[in-house]
């Protein structure tokens, strides 16, 4: 009994898909010029010219093609062959800005990234101050002497002194003229409020009151001193003031 022929057998002699009659009767040039084929049979189709090139040179498919874009430039609609242009997205000035937006924010973010180390020491630096107090050791001890007003609002009575080197200053207050021994003295800011208060406060051999302060303790301003004096009895007894001004 014979064997059926091997399918590889049928297809090498099965008749070509494509040939001049079948292109003729299907109009699948026109078809293709006209983008009705579908996508498969456009391809196939391409593929058959590819292999025979003889065929577009005996329809001179060059020339109608030529001839078509003259008659299109003819009625106004002249057809645009030039290479497509490049999108913007596809261009080197792209690449070239994104690079320099990344240069920026790179050197931005260290920008920060310093002023975050910098600000962070003088965070250090200030608690460490703020744990050890603003108080500086003096440079130098000086004296001073003042004879306060009788009389308050005066303001003849005043002293200076001045911050940016720490001194530590003998504060001598004449209190001769007063008739009690022991003294309250209280340092009011003027414009914001009491400072300090020193109570029972004894005169020396000579009259004073001796009060000893480090300027860099003080802030800058104008300060208002006023004595009173403490008897054995009774309340206490406006008795002299004076200024001081701290710069």
């Amino acid at each position: 009994m014979s064997q059926p022929p091997h399918s590889e057998s049928n297809k090498a002699s099965a008749p070509p898909r494509f040939d001049r009659a079948f292109i003729e009767e299907h109009r699948l040039l026109d078809r293709y010029l006209e983008g009705k084929l579908p996508f498969k049979g456009a391809r196939e189709f391409e593929h058959w010219c590819a292999d025979h090139p003889e065929y577009l040179e005996e329809i001179h498919l060059a020339g109608r093609t030529r001839a078509s874009l003259e008659l299109l430039e003819a009625a106004g609609r002249p057809q645009d062959l030039s290479e497509p242009g490049t999108p913007w997205w596809r261009t080197p000035w792209v690449s070239i800005g994104l690079g320099v937006t990344a240069l920026v924010c790179a050197v931005g973010f260290f920008a920060l990234l310093g002023m975050n180390a910098l600000m962070h020491g003088k965070l250090t630096t200030a608690r460490a101050q703020l744990a050890r107090g603003t108080m500086m050791p003096p440079l130098s001890a000086q004296e001073l002497r003042v004879a306060p007003d009788h009389i308050p609002g005066v303001d003849q009575a005043s002293i200076m002194v001045r911050r940016e080197n720490p001194v530590l200053y003998t504060l001598r207050i004449d209190m001769s003229y007063a008739r009690q021994r022991r003294f309250r003295v209280s340092v009011d800011k003027r414009d914001q409020g009491r400072v300090l208060v020193i109570n029972d406060l004894a005169k020396d051999s000579n009259g004073d009151l001796q009060v000893s302060f480090n300027t860099s303790a003080l802030a800058g301003g104008r300060y208002d001193i006023r004595i009173e004096a403490l008897p054995l009895l009774g309340a206490p007894i406006a008795d002299g003031w004076f200024t001081m001004m701290v710069r």
